[in-house]
Parts: C-alpha cells; sequence; structure tokens
C-alpha cells in the first residue's frame, strides 16, 4: 500500500524532472527588434533565416582585423545551420565594424623590455533588414601574447586577434540563439 502511495505521488511529477533540453525550432533566428525612443516595449520579434555578411569595416589601425572577423563570423554562423550565408536576396544583412584594436605591453622582463602584449578589440554589429536597422550590439575582447621573440611578435598578434574574433562570433551566435 506504501509503494502505491509512493508510486501515485512521484509518477505525475516524473515529467518535471525533464533533462533541460528541447528540439531545435527549425532554421532562422528569430530577433526583436530595437524599440524606437518614440515606443515603449522590447519591440517585435524578426524572422530571419538567410544572412548577408559583408567583410567587415575597419576604422582601426589595423588591417587585417576584417578578414580576421569576417571569417570567424561566416564560420560560426555557418557551422549552426540556423541561417544561410551570403545567398543573394537574404533576408537581413549583418553588418560589423572593428571600431579600435589597442595594444599594451602587459609584462616587462628585468630589463625593462615587452615580454607580453594584451591587445583589446572594441567591435559594433547591425542588423538590417531592407535598410533598416533590426537590432545593434557592441563588444569587446582582449588577449595577451607573447612578444618576447621579435620574429615572431606578428604571429603571436594575429593569432590573438583569430581568438578574440572566434569568441566575440561565438557570444553573439549564444546571444541570437537565445532568441527575443
Amino acid at each position: 500500500m506504501k509503494t502505491r502511495s509512493f508510486l501515485l505521488l512521484i509518477v505525475p511529477l516524473l515529467p518535471l524532472l525533464g533533462c533541460g533540453y528541447e528540439l531545435v525550432k527549425g532554421p532562422g533566428i528569430s530577433v526583436r527588434n530595437t524599440p524606437s525612443v518614440a515606443t515603449s516595449g522590447g519591440g517585435t520579434p524578426v524572422k530571419i533565416t538567410s544572412l548577408n555578411l559583408p567583410v567587415f569595416k575597419n576604422t582601426s589601425f589595423e588591417p587585417q582585423v576584417p578578414m580576421i572577423f569576417t571569417e570567424a563570423f561566416s564560420q560560426e554562423l555557418a557551422a549552426s545551420g540556423l541561417v544561410q550565408i551570403n545567398r543573394s536576396a537574404s533576408d537581413a544583412t549583418l553588418q560589423g565594424t572593428v571600431t579600435s584594436v589597442s595594444t599594451v605591453p602587459s609584462a616587462l622582463s628585468s630589463q625593462g623590455l615587452a615580454t607580453q602584449k594584451t591587445v583589446t578589440v572594441f567591435m559594433s554589429l547591425t542588423l538590417a533588414q531592407q535598410g533598416n536597422v533590426v537590432k545593434s550590439w557592441t563588444f569587446s575582447d582582449a588577449e595577451p601574447y607573447d612578444v618576447s621573440v621579435i620574429n615572431s611578435e606578428d604571429y603571436n598578434k594575429r593569432a590573438a586577434l583569430s581568438r578574440i574574433a572566434e569568441r566575440i562570433a561565438h557570444r553573439f551566435h549564444a546571444l541570437i540563439i537565445a532568441g527575443p
């Protein structure tokens, strides 16, 4: 009798103990439109299944960053399978702008020479549909890199910029997956 009473209490609660996974809703992303100053609330959701991703703009003094960031975002979004990238007649355009890249020494040797530098990147993203801005984001990230061997400093900096681009692309992807 006690076992039966226990089962009658537990069995209805089992569906509440799910693992937390849910099925993917299908291709496309929903982004909540940024409300204008005149309106209140969270804006209306916009469904996007294809995305134009032009080469990012660059207002910094680092010549290689547009390609590094465009490639990282293209790979992240294409790998997700949620949107198709760079199709003709895409639903929306995601324009990125690397606004600032700065490098500062972050570790010195006993002789006062830099052995490590930190590169910091600031960037903005704008999602537009039919010429109208749907949503904007800003991101920043930093990464230290080794400069103790002068011949590998440029390579190490480029690798640090690539890691920053991958992290920001991943954070952006996580934001759009979370939905409106």
